[in-house]
């Protein structure tokens, strides 16, 4: 059976009243994000931050009950209007990882699959939204698969990435997350010599005591969400199909299927 058990943390991209149509799957209209922060609140889940998440996983902090972290990578713009007012009203917390390269400007790194480009959070609004609270992490410099590039250029998208925030921002970035869910060793190796505390991946289930901090497990949440589907993934960090294939991988001995990549 695939973990359970663990801290949930829940990817997001955009929210918005037009979730575009080749890649309306990543995006979420705000009726469909309200209703899932407003079931989170009537079930008594609360969120915490990356860094408490961390400390679960090195067994320094105890598991939370009922606790969740909410991620929205890339930094698109429509977070002012659409996300945090809500996250306000319910009192929750979240993690923006922004494309240092990028911000005030477009997910050019999408264009290819033909919809229409998505502005980016300014730094000025960026600047607002650390201010009130928001945590502010790093998604690389330019949204390039990790794996693919030379040495030199993932030293500039992992180190450099952080400095460019934290000099812009004026702030402390401590958290990163891998563009399109991918990375290596040489990934791994980097940022910890760059003084990450964690990486969030493309990996399914929760985490708990033992759990990697620069593997962090998350689960993403799509246009297709019902309101079982989205307390499943809750319970479980897993789709109900990925939950499946991996328990049925289990009880064969086997490595679990890949999850559906591609953004992140």
């Amino acid at each position: 059976m695939p973990e359970s058990r663990g801290v949930k943390i829940l990817m997001y991209h955009w929210i918005s009243g037009d979730p575009g149509q080749r890649l309306r799957q990543w995006g979420l209209t705000p009726d469909q994000f309200r209703s899932q922060m407003r079931s989170l609140h009537e079930n008594g889940y609360r969120t915490i931050p990356l860094g408490e998440v961390v400390e679960v996983a090195r067994g320094t902090r105890p598991l939370p009950q009922r606790a969740v972290s909410l991620t929205f990578d890339d930094g698109y713009r429509d977070f002012m209007q659409e996300v945090a007012p809500v996250l306000e009203e319910y009192g929750f917390s979240a993690t923006i990882f922004l494309v240092a390269d990028r911000v005030g400007e477009s997910n050019t790194w999408d264009a290819r699959h033909g919809d229409p480009p998505r502005p980016l959070l300014s730094w000025k609004e960026a600047a607002d939204l650390a201010a009130r609270g928001i945590e502010l992490g790093s998604h690389s410099r330019t949204h390039r698969p990790l794996p693919s590039i030379p040495q030199l250029d993932l030293r500039e998208e992992i180190l450099g990435s952080k400095q460019i925030l934290e000099d812009r921002l004026g702030i402390r970035v401590s958290h990163f997350s891998y563009p399109h869910g991918l990375f290596d060793d040489r990934c791994l190796a980097l940022l910890r010599e760059a003084g990450y505390e964690s990486a969030c991946a493309d990996i399914r289930g929760g985490n708990g005591e033992g759990t990697d901090p620069f593997q962090l497990r998350r689960s993403l949440i799509t246009c297709h969400e019902t309101q079982w589907s989205f307390a499943f993934k809750l319970r479980t960090g897993f789709g109900m199909r990925e939950w499946a294939a991996s328990s049925l991988a289990a009880l064969a001995g086997q490595t679990a299927p890949e999850p559906l990549r591609g953004m992140s």
